[in-house]
């Protein structure tokens, strides 16, 4: 899964009154009922009352631990991704988490979003009004954000919608503190203000306490890096990137953002292959996250001798796709050794193991993946004609 952020331009897309700190929303607020129009499917309420004691509402349907609310717009530019996250979520916390998602964006193109993805199959709703919108995005900039509610109504976290799993994974392990959250939200509001500002003093420091109160906190890492790159100080970067692996060193994403902060800025490539020795050394073996690094450092330096190195020490320690994997996993898995053969000179394994792949990817129903699948096998027959 591709992990992206986009800073949209509020004044562009979207003309909400000025929201009162009083009526902002934040965690450990209790939400507001999303008061929209439904173009598919209809939620439970987020103030449905439940009983601890009892896991069934009054209509006997099971009560989700969980509940999010992400709100997207229907145009923005990374909405391919964002369909395939949030379809991702849904499929992965099933039974724990129940999803739904409001757009601020007009009823046509609501109904034009959902025309041109068929598979999102996720309660969505219009926000004519987009007071409901001001409330719970408090004029940020941020698309798609993610508003994380326990079974009570009361907000958890809220973030960018390609955190919330992390989210969801951090609270299942008791680990997310609401009090911390709501403690940085106005900051990292701040620090996004001050993106147009450029007052490197006061944004330096208000990611310092933010990063010291939640570590590794993702959004004001993005911010932060965009700042910096910005400002032509990708090695500022990397100092802090490497102090929030030194806190937490075994978390997967950290290293993805240095990987991918590295392979942005020249300056940087002799990182790449310590980095790798480091995630290889720190974080435990997990097939999924383990198989995307490979993955990236195939496709993205495809010319380093260094990332192919450290791409097969990668794919040394997962295991040989076999029936235990899901068919996703295990297709993602044959095409990332399938390029991997292919960068090898391996041809006619890379063939094999790619339509492996194909298979794997219908079987799973992943129809998506199933185009760019194909003109991959398509690429490797036609390598191996030409050499004949």
């Amino acid at each position: 899964m591709t992990k992206k952020f986009i800073l949209i331009s509020v004044a562009a897309v979207l003309s909400f009154a000025f929201v009162p700190a009083s009526l902002a929303l934040r965690p450990g607020d209790e939400a507001l009922e999303l008061n929209v129009k439904w173009l598919q499917g209809i939620p439970r309420p987020l103030l449905e009352i439940s009983d601890d004691d009892d896991d069934e509402n009054t209509s006997g349907t099971a009560v989700p631990e969980l509940k999010a609310v992400v709100f997207l717009l229907t145009r923005a530019a990374n909405r391919t991704e964002t369909v395939r996250l949030l379809s991702e979520l849904r499929k992965s916390y099933a039974g724990k988490l129940s999803l739904m998602a409001v757009t601020p964006d007009s009823m046509r193109d609501g109904q034009l979003f959902l025309e041109a993805f068929p598979e999102f199959q996720i309660p969505f709703g219009v926000d004519e009004k987009r007071s409901i919108t001001a409330n719970y995005m408090r004029g940020s900039l941020l698309y798609p954000m993610a508003f994380l509610i326990d079974r009570d109504g009361r907000i958890l976290w809220n973030g960018e919608a390609v955190d919330l799993a992390e989210a969801v994974n951090r609270y299942c392990a008791g680990t997310l503190d609401v009090d911390v959250q709501k403690k940085i939200a106005p900051m990292i509001d701040e620090l996004q203000t001050l993106l147009r500002d450029d007052n490197d003093r006061r944004a330096a420091w208000l990611a310092e306490s933010i990063l010291a109160a939640d570590p590794g906190n993702p959004t004001t890492l993005r911010l932060r890096l965009f700042f910096l790159e910005r400002s032509e100080r990708a090695a500022d970067g990397w100092e802090l990137l490497a102090g929030e692996m030194r806190k937490l060193p075994t978390l997967p994403r950290l290293y993805f953002m240095a990987l991918d902060l590295a392979m942005r800025n020249a300056v940087l490539q002799n990182k790449i292959a310590p980095l790798v020795q480091n995630y290889l050394k720190s974080v435990p073996a997990n097939a999924d996250s383990d198989n995307l690094m490979a993955w990236t450092l195939l496709n993205r330096a495809p010319g380093s001798s260094a990332a192919l190195t450290a791409a097969g020490k990668l794919l040394a320690r997962m295991p040989v796709p076999s029936g235990d994997n899901s068919d996703a996993l295990k297709a993602a898995q044959l095409t990332t050794r399938a390029l991997y053969a292919y960068r090898l000179g391996k041809v006619e394994e890379a063939r094999t193991l790619q339509q492996q792949a194909v298979e794997s990817w219908r079987k799973g129903g992943v129809e998506y993946a199933l185009p760019e699948a194909k003109q991959q096998l398509e690429y490797y027959n036609t390598v191996l004609q030409l050499a004949r």
